[in-house]
């Protein structure tokens, strides 16, 4: 036996010689041997609990990082944190591993692929644009330079690549990932079933020659076109609650049953825009322009198709520019989308607007030159149309309008609108449905749940 293989046979062993006891019990060296064994081995197990491993996260909520701000930011007047009714049927959700952060305070972390977690210089802020192509692979396809950001209910931004990758795939990461809520009207964490509670969201797209100089800012997100008071998320809840419902039914029902706000972001960009410059962000502001979101180009912007606006509210910027503000510049576009516009039709004339699409409808059917996509688009802007969010329109409906908990007119023109491409006899037959439910909507009973008339 060797002397370490004495040492850890003979402490209580019976089967050693006299000779092997006296050694141990006069020797010092296997008593170190066993000590020194110990330390090594505890050594190495903690070294392999605490290692970065390449395919495991390490998440962690931004407030833990970043703290409770000590006092709101007011005096830039950013928006009030919102509850969404959008995507709350589409979770789980659960923070990225790759992802940055900056600190309503000024303090700046970055996670990068695999969950490792550092802080970073604050000098970091000053080129924090630019830095995002940089502190992470470029390896996104065909969405390489996006990123998704929110302004999470701490004042704190949070920014990610759109593509991430999970062994071999891309994986998207959507806005709730970045605010993933327990509930969708209080607490966020790690991780939950729903989008939880945020202030803004939108996208940083990178523009012009794609070296870094040149930036898109929008704010396509549900945490600008679905917005839902707290309190009115909150009341929903507890109401369907006490009716003995389910959480998958309520979540997937918000939006059928909560009308949103009507949220026009323009004055929300400029000042988020004055938000990075507070904080050190090198950035001057380049055009601002207005953009109807029907003419998107892959999911972005079209410029050529947008129409330029003046920036209006940019002065209230009081963190003055600089000559090295000019590497890079952040151009703002306001997404203008069906539905965003005030309710300023009547019922009749809501009416009419059907009956002109019913036209084109029968002119398809009976083989005249008309693309579907025409027809589609026509029913689409309909069913999203601004009257149909407005309470004042439709207390004057008696109906289900968005299917609260039922059947409802505007899932009716949904049906319509995908059977379009497929099957026109059948497109044909599911809008004389719908145009029975309008009527119904106009002329019956009252039927509509107590909670969407009360939204």
């Amino acid at each position: 036996l060797t002397k370490f293989s004495r040492c850890a046979m003979c402490q209580d062993g019976p089967a050693c010689s006299k000779a092997t006891r006296s050694l141990v019990a006069t020797s010092d060296w296997c008593q170190w041997r066993m000590i020194n064994f110990t330390m090594i081995a505890a050594g190495l197990v903690l070294a392999i609990l605490l290692a970065p491993h390449k395919d495991v996260t390490r998440p962690t909520e931004v407030r833990t990082v970043c703290g409770v701000p000590d006092q709101e930011l007011k005096e830039l007047r950013l928006p009030e944190v919102t509850a969404v009714n959008w995507g709350q049927w589409h979770g789980p959700y659960a923070l990225p591993p790759e992802r940055l952060v900056l600190c309503a305070e000024g303090k700046i972390f970055l996670w990068q692929r695999g969950g490792q977690m550092m802080r970073l210089p604050t000098s970091q802020i000053l080129m924090l644009l630019p830095s995002l192509l940089k502190i992470w692979p470029r390896d996104r396809g065909a969405q390489d330079g996006d990123f998704i950001w929110i302004l999470d209910e701490d004042y704190n931004l949070v920014i990610a690549p759109i593509m991430q990758r999970r062994g071999q795939k891309l994986v998207e990461v959507k806005h709730g990932d970045l605010a993933p809520g327990k509930t969708f009207f209080g607490e966020n964490g790690i991780a939950g079933p729903y989008r939880g509670l945020a202030r803004l969201g939108g996208e940083f797209n990178l523009a012009g020659n794609r070296n870094g100089s040149e930036w898109i800012m929008h704010a396509k997100s549900g945490y600008t076109a679905y917005r839902v008071p707290v309190a009115q998320a909150a009341s929903y809840y507890d109401v369907q609650i006490q009716a003995g419902r389910n959480e998958t039914d309520i979540a997937k029902n918000f939006q059928r049953c909560v009308y949103r706000e009507i949220y026009r972001v323009r004055e929300a960009l400029v000042r988020l825009f004055c938000f990075m410059r507070r904080h050190g962000v090198k950035v001057s502001l380049g055009e601002f322009r207005q953009c109807d979101i029907r003419s998107s180009a892959g999911g972005l912007p079209d410029l050529q198709q947008c129409t330029v606006k003046d920036p209006g509210n940019a002065s209230i910027c009081s963190y003055q520019s600089t000559e090295d503000d000019q590497v890079t510049t952040m151009h703002i576009i306001d997404w203008y989308a069906p539905g965003q516009d005030r309710c300023k039709l009547s019922v009749a004339d809501y009416g009419a607007l059907l009956k002109n699409v019913e036209m084109d409808l029968m002119r398809l059917v009976e083989g005249d030159f008309l693309k579907p996509s025409i027809v589609q688009k026509q029913i689409r802007s309909l069913r999203k149309h601004s009257c149909l969010f407005s309470k004042e329109f439709t207390d004057q409906l008696h109906c289900n309008v968005h299917g609260c908990f039922g059947d409802g007119f505007t899932r009716k023109l949904k049906e319509v609108e995908q059977m379009l491409v497929t099957d026109l006899q059948e497109a044909n037959r599911l809008w004389s449905l719908a145009s029975t439910a309008w009527k119904d909507c106009k002329d019956g009973e009252p039927t509509m749940t107590g909670l969407e008339a009360s939204s």
